[in-house]
C-alpha cells in the first residue's frame, strides 16, 4: 500500500522520537494518513455540498454512511487518499439527485424510501457484515452481533425519516430523501458489482506517462 509523502514524514518523526521499530512505523503510517485524509474529506464534502446548496443533505448522507460502513462493512479501495475522492464527489451528488426527487412531490420520496428500506434491509440480513482481507471477521459471534446491528440501524433509519417526513423543518424532505439514496448506495458497496466498483477505482493510473 502507498502512502502519501507527509503521513510518511510525520511518522519517520515520531518513530525517530520513540525509537519505534519498522513495522510499528508502517503502522502509525497508516493512522496518521487515514486521521487526516479522514478530516479532509469530511470538510471537504461538506464544502463541495454547500457550494451545491445541498449542505443538510451532504451532511445526512455522510451521517448516514457512518451509522452503517462500521458495521456493515462494505467495499473499501486500497488507497484512503482514493476513497476519499470518492467520497467528495458521490454524496454531494446523491445530495443533488435528492432534490430532483423532492420536486416530483412526496409520493415519489415515499416511494424512493420504501424501495430503499426494502434493498437495505435485505443487504443486512444477506450480505452484512462484509469484511475485508486485511481485516477479516473470524469470531462468528462478532458476526452475528454486527448482522444485527446493521438491521437495527435500518429499523433505526426508518423510524428517523418517518419522523423527517412529518417534519416542518424547511430541509426535512432533502434530509429523508438523502438517507434513502445513502442506503442504496451503502447497499451497493455491500455486493460484489461494489467491490467491483471499487477495483476499477483502484486500477485507474494517477501516475504520468
Amino acid at each position: 500500500m502507498s502512502y502519501l509523502s507527509f503521513s510518511r514524514r510525520w511518522a519517520g518523526y515520531l518513530s525517530r522520537q520513540t525509537n519505534l521499530p519498522a513495522e510499528q512505523e508502517t503502522v502509525l503510517t497508516y493512522i496518521i494518513e487515514v486521521l487526516a485524509l479522514t478530516f479532509l474529506n469530511v470538510f471537504l464534502t461538506l464544502l463541495v455540498g454547500a457550494f451545491l446548496g445541498v449542505l443538510p443533505g451532504t451532511a445526512a448522507c455522510l451521517v448516514t454512511t457512518a451509522l452503517f460502513r462500521h458495521i456493515a462493512g462494505g467495499a473499501h479501495s486500497n488507497s484512503p487518499l482514493r476513497c476519499a475522492v470518492v467520497t467528495i464527489i458521490i454524496y454531494p451528488m446523491l445530495a443533488l439527485l435528492s432534490t430532483y426527487f423532492n420536486r416530483l412531490g412526496q409520493g415519489a420520496v415515499d416511494m424512493l424510501s420504501i424501495v430503499a428500506f426494502g434493498v437495505g434491509m435485505m443487504a443486512m440480513i444477506v450480505l452484512a457484515p462484509v469484511d475485508s482481507v486485511a481485516a477479516p471477521i473470524i469470531s462468528t459471534v462478532r458476526r452475528k452481533k454486527l448482522k444485527y446491528a446493521s438491521v437495527a440501524f435500518v429499523m433505526l433509519v426508518i423510524v428517523a425519516t418517518l419522523w423527517f417526513r412529518g417534519s416542518q423543518w424547511q430541509y426535512a424532505e432533502m434530509v429523508r430523501t438523502c438517507v434513502a439514496l445513502t442506503l442504496l448506495w451503502v447497499s451497493f458497496m455491500l455486493t460484489g458489482w461494489g467491490h467491483g466498483f471499487m477495483a476499477v477505482i483502484d486500477g485507474i493510473s494517477l501516475r504520468k506517462r
